[in-house]
């Protein structure tokens, strides 16, 4: 009995270790401050081409999270690198972040509220560079 119970014990141990929270979801204030002191980051717009032409947030690649091949964009990406993601109010996001998660990305930041929250809390947006 007590082996059975070690067993389940590192069952359950080792299951919450291999399914740890990655993605953490942060407000506008945090999502900044958090991207600000964070090195070799990437910063992920995955809005459409029409919202993206009225700004973006400093840095930002985009990846249209509508277009098919969304997928295989993500899949360029460096894994391994901390990633900023957002859309507009945080659904698009919300839903790349935990595809992005499945598909092994090691520490991934969602910005509760999108853009818009990020415009509302005063902070700046500027032109795409492609």
């Amino acid at each position: 009995m007590k082996n059975l119970l070690i067993l389940v014990l590192f069952t359950v141990g080792s299951w919450a270790c291999s399914h740890a929270q990655t993605t953490q979801n942060l407000n506008a204030k945090a999502f900044k401050e958090t991207m600000t002191k964070t090195p070799n980051k990437i910063i992920l717009d995955v809005r459409t081409n029409s919202e993206v032409a009225q700004g973006v947030i400093a840095g930002a690649l985009q990846i249209d999270y509508n277009n098919p091949h969304f997928e295989h964009q993500l899949e360029q990406l460096d894994k391994s690198k901390p990633i900023f993601v957002y859309c507009a109010i945080g659904g698009r996001s919300g839903s790349a972040a935990q595809l992005m998660q499945k598909k092994g990305f090691k520490k991934i930041y969602n910005l509760d509220g999108g853009i818009n929250a990020w415009q509302r809390a005063g902070y700046p947006i500027t032109s795409l560079k492609k």
